[in-house]
C-alpha cells in the first residue's frame, strides 16, 4: 500500500459513513490503523474513527457525542482541505456546524457524509 492513498478498508469506512452506519464505519478505519502505524494517514484515520464515533453516539442517544466529534475535529484540524483522497475540509465544517447546533440544544441535519476528491 503507497503512502499517498487509503487503504482498502478505509474506504469501506468511508462507504458505510455514509450510509449512516458511523459504529461499522468506525470499525473500519480502526481494522486499517496497523497499515498506516508510521504514515501520515494515521491522523486522518484517528479523526474519523472519532467523528464516527461522535455521531454513532449522537444517533444511538448515548452521552459523549459532543465530545468524540470535537476530539474528532482536534485531529482533522490542522490536515489539509483535502487529505489521501478526502474532503476533510467540508467534513469539518460539517462537524463544526453540528457542534454548534448540539450546544444550541438543537438537532443536526442528517446524514453527514465524508467525501472523496475524484
Amino acid at each position: 500500500m503507497r503512502g499517498d492513498e487509503l487503504p482498502r478498508g478505509a474506504l469501506e469506512g468511508v462507504r458505510r459513513f455514509n450510509a449512516g452506519e458511523f459504529f461499522e464505519a468506525h470499525e473500519a478505519f480502526e481494522e486499517c490503523l496497523d497499515e498506516v502505524e508510521d504514515d501520515d494517514r494515521w491522523t486522518l484515520l484517528l479523526g474519523l474513527i472519532q467523528v464516527s464515533v461522535g455521531y454513532h453516539k449522537h444517533t444511538s442517544g448515548h452521552p459523549g457525542a459532543e465530545r468524540m466529534l470535537r476530539l474528532g475535529i482536534e485531529k482533522l484540524g490542522p490536515l489539509p482541505g483535502v487529505v489521501f483522497g478526502v474532503q476533510v475540509e467540508a467534513l469539518r465544517q460539517r462537524v463544526t456546524s453540528d457542534l454548534a447546533a448540539l450546544a444550541r440544544g438543537e438537532g443536526i441535519a442528517p446524514a453527514p457524509r465524508i467525501g472523496l476528491a475524484p
